[in-house]
């Protein structure tokens, strides 16, 4: 009786920690969230689409005030849940945000069960503490990816779901395929770029398990692989269906991939490289240290259980990732993000490891006993470097989030905004290539073809490609230059000819008036 009653205790206990942990992290998730980090261009263009999709029933974007096909947005699995936000709570950047605070709060606690089910409560909560305390750069932290409107947090909760869900149906109920066919196949169209990681995960315990004969588990895998990509394309018509009259078809971009996917040049391989040494390196370890593990224990294993077949999978898919962003990436640190973020469970069992399951106390005295070189053991310096590796991933983290919350708030975007608003005509044409403006402008505006932006990208990394655009073709009124366009240098020309004085200055926006 008494150990039932403390065994309700400890649950009860440990569900209340739970809820803490939870709306703390809401708590510091939405602290500032309209100005930490600053609104930026890659989130303008999903939550311009999500504002037009509410107020005006059409799913794209506006162009001088017209409407205009998507393109550089997210999927409308992303989008999606944007809108229904600024449906119920109105149009707003915390509003938009708030979406990706929420995903963020539920995939932590998708990663926590899935680490327990795979291992245990231990290294289910040195997750958490992993995710949370050590990732040492912004865009590879939870808190930070969950506070933008990018794809990366919502493709991980559809990703992480869809391994638990067939982790589940081998051992709970086989009817859960069917919701890991469906939050894969909602993956696979939330991001393009997971893929062939994802392939890759499935085939190789797929291959693994019909090598050791486990053919309920090859089955399972089989059947996950063809008809998760079966349900990714009949999602994709019936978005299009879903949408019929309400959009335009996308326009074609030519070179996309050349920069977001295949970056073959040496200057970008050793910029990854870096990113990889410095900020990856705990988790490419964590990877390889499980990796090792498996080889060597699988040697004398003639079954498998279902839980070592979700942990090669998600190995798998981590470490092609870091393959990928080694060899062919751009090199942006956010594209490491989804491996890090995925391989944090193998870090953590890793630490367990070299840490006697989590003790302090025996750490430190194996650690201890490491500086005193009298006697080698292995043992011993695992537990030197795994404080080593604790001690330096948390101060850097540390540093990383006082920056995010004391030194990146900026509203220089809203500001800009509400003088445009306000103190320009009605009528008024806006020229800006700055897309974090587009969707609290209640004036008309105009930009760039999104070929534009390929070619820019294609032009930094060394392609001999021409900019041909003329932004007075339109005949604006004003001009507002951020970072995007100082960085294109596409308004030079017009600026150079006189053709707009500068009127303000908002931080890191110029607002120019055109000279008539």
């Amino acid at each position: 009786m008494k150990k039932e009653r403390l065994s309700a205790n400890r649950s009860f206990f440990r569900i209340g920690v739970g809820i803490l942990l939870a709306v703390a992290l809401f708590i510091i998730g939405t602290i500032n969230l309209d100005s930490t980090p600053p609104l930026y261009w890659d989130e303008g263009w999903t939550l311009s689409v999500a504002r037009n999709w509410v107020e005006r029933g059409h799913y794209g974007r506006l162009l001088a005030g017209q409407p205009a096909p998507p393109g550089l947005e997210a999927a409308i699995s992303v989008t999606g849940p944007i809108a229904l936000s600024f449906y119920v709570f109105g149009v707003g950047v915390w509003q938009g945000r708030l979406v990706g605070v929420l995903f963020m709060l539920v995939t932590l606690g998708i990663t926590y069960y899935l680490a327990r089910q795979l291992y245990d409560r231990r290294v289910a909560a040195g997750t958490l503490a992993v995710l949370l305390l050590l990732p040492m750069y912004p865009q590879l932290h939870p808190l930070f990816m969950g506070r933008t409107v990018l794809a990366e947090i919502p493709m991980l909760f559809y990703l992480l779901t869809g391994y638990t869900c067939f982790l589940l149906s081998t051992y709970w109920s086989i009817y859960f395929i069917f919701l890991a066919l469906l939050f894969w196949g909602i993956a696979l169209i939330t991001k393009a770029q997971v893929l062939p990681f994802w392939t890759i995960s499935l085939a190789l315990p797929l291959l693994v398990t019909l090598f050791k004969r486990q053919w309920k588990f090859a089955g399972l895998l089989a059947v996950g692989l063809g008809a998760s990509l079966l349900v990714s394309q009949c999602l994709l018509l019936l978005e299009q269906f879903l949408l019929r009259g309400h959009t335009l078809p996308k326009t074609h971009l030519s070179g996309l991939y050349n920069f977001t996917a295949l970056v073959p040049l040496m200057s970008n391989r050793l910029d990854a490289l870096g990113t990889i040494l410095v900020v990856g390196f705990p988790t490419l370890l964590g990877l390889s240290y499980n990796s090792w593990k498996y080889i060597k224990d699988s040697q004398q294993a003639l079954s498998c259980e279902v839980q070592e077949v979700v942990r090669i999978a998600l190995i798998s898919l981590a470490g092609s990732w870091f393959a990928w962003y080694l060899l062919l990436s751009v090199g942006w640190g956010r594209y490491l993000f989804p491996a890090t973020f995925v391989g944090t469970i193998f870090v953590a069992v890793m630490l367990r490891d070299l840490t006697d399951d989590f003790s302090l106390l025996s750490t430190i005295k194996r650690g201890a006993s490491a500086l005193t070189l009298s006697h080698f053991r292995w043992e011993n310096s695992g537990a030197l470097f795994a404080m080593i590796l604790t001690v330096w991933s948390l101060s850097i983290t540390v540093k990383g989030l006082y920056h995010l919350y004391f030194v990146f708030p900026d509203t220089s975007a809203l500001e800009v905004v509400h003088f445009l608003n306000t103190q320009t005509p009605s009528n008024t044409l806006i020229e800006t290539y700055e897309s974090e403006l587009h969707f609290l402008l209640n004036r008309r505006y105009h930009y760039p073809p999104d070929q534009i932006s390929v070619d820019l990208n294609l032009r930094n990394l060394g392609n001999d490609i021409s900019i041909n655009y003329d932004p007075l073709a339109t005949d604006p009124d004003y001009l507002v230059i951020g970072s995007v366009g100082h960085g294109s240098e596409l308004y030079r020309p017009v600026l150079n000819n006189k053709a707009f004085r500068l009127l303000r200055t908002y931080g890191g926006y110029n607002v120019y008036e055109r000279v008539r």
